[in-house]
């Protein structure tokens, strides 16, 4: 996939397939619009493009003392997703201020149309561009005829639980139902970021752990508990528990991401840039009388995840069916 992050830089196309939004979690809902394009710029032998944005508009957007949006997925993520999908090209705007007053119109004729010429522009449900949101299915459908393109409208896809949207996805995680938001992302929840060395108290407890300092400063936490989770280091998968939280016992201030991994010797991972993915739920975080009853509850949290894990063959079935 070739990835532009500034226009200048985008060669002009004779003609694509096209869809253009934040997708914002790139969720199930948001995948079914990025294959649609794929499978319909390979029906015509044309290349598959997403147009997307960072940061999210809203952070830009968002009026002093609003909170920011939480992050569910940061750019790179995103783009490593969308060429998994088959995308032949994305093109990252990087979304401020100046970005915020395009018109819808200015972007269609410009952008849109003036760069890729697209035969067909795919959009989801929900799907809004350019300046206050102007731009929509009907918008595009009612200069359709003036550019050339036909719009395909991919409906709402749903799962058991309800529509799948980001806002959904981020209450499942907020409340601690890494399954079910799992479900609806198509994958494990996870947060990017480095391994850096903490208190080395998991070292005195006979757990050694290692804390993740994410990338994204607006990244997404869930619920505060101890968790299942898994990384792929050296290519190779590797469970664990983590801790998310202040760990209460030892009267800490700071909140502290912290992992231990099963069959990893700890030292080998510092400093590295590894994904932490959310599996299960185990229980909250508590304070201990001291460091034994703590690792007592270790050891118990620690078999809780093996026999979660030999249950769920490794973890979260990605190719589930929405059920």
């Amino acid at each position: 996939m070739d990835t532009y992050r500034s226009l200048a830089d985008v060669p002009a196309f004779d003609g694509s397939i096209l869809t253009v939004g934040t997708y914002d979690g790139l969720h199930r809902g948001h995948l079914a619009v990025i294959r649609r394009v794929v499978e319909r710029a390979r029906q015509k032998n044309v290349p598959s493009v997403v147009i997307t944005f960072n940061p999210h508009p809203q952070h830009i957007l968002a009026k002093p003392g609003t909170p920011r949006k939480e992050i569910i997925v940061a750019i790179d993520k995103k783009l490593e997703l969308m060429e998994q999908a088959g995308v032949d090209i994305a093109v990252v705007f990087s979304f401020d201020k100046d970005f915020s007053q395009v018109t819808a119109p200015e972007f269609l004729q410009e952008v849109i149309v003036g760069r890729f010429h697209p035969s067909v522009i795919v959009v989801g449900y929900d799907h809004h561009f350019g300046y206050d949101r102007q731009g929509n299915a009907p918008f595009l459908r009612d200069k359709a005829s003036t550019y050339g393109y036909v719009v395909e409208e991919i409906e709402e896809v749903n799962s058991s639980e309800a529509a799948i949207s980001s806002s959904r996805i981020r209450q499942l995680l907020k409340s601690g139902q890494c399954e079910a938001g799992a479900r609806l992302l198509g994958r494990p929840y996870e947060i990017p970021g480095t391994i850096i060395k903490g208190s080395q108290r998991g070292k005195q407890l006979t757990y050694p752990t290692a804390n993740l300092e994410p990338d994204e400063s607006y990244q997404l936490i869930p619920k505060h508990g101890v968790y299942v989770i898994s990384a792929s280091i050296d290519d190779q998968d590797y469970f664990g528990v983590c801790n998310v939280g202040f760990r209460p016992t030892f009267g800490e201030k700071s909140f502290a991401i912290e992992a231990h991994f099963f069959d990893l010797p700890m030292d080998d991972i510092y400093h590295r840039k590894i994904a932490l993915k959310f599996h299960h739920w185990i229980r909250e975080e508590k304070k201990f009388k001291d460091a034994s009853e703590l690792r007592t509850q270790i050891e118990y949290d620690k078999e809780t995840a093996q026999k979660w894990i030999v249950e769920n063959q490794g973890g979260i079935n990605l190719n589930a069916t929405i059920d």
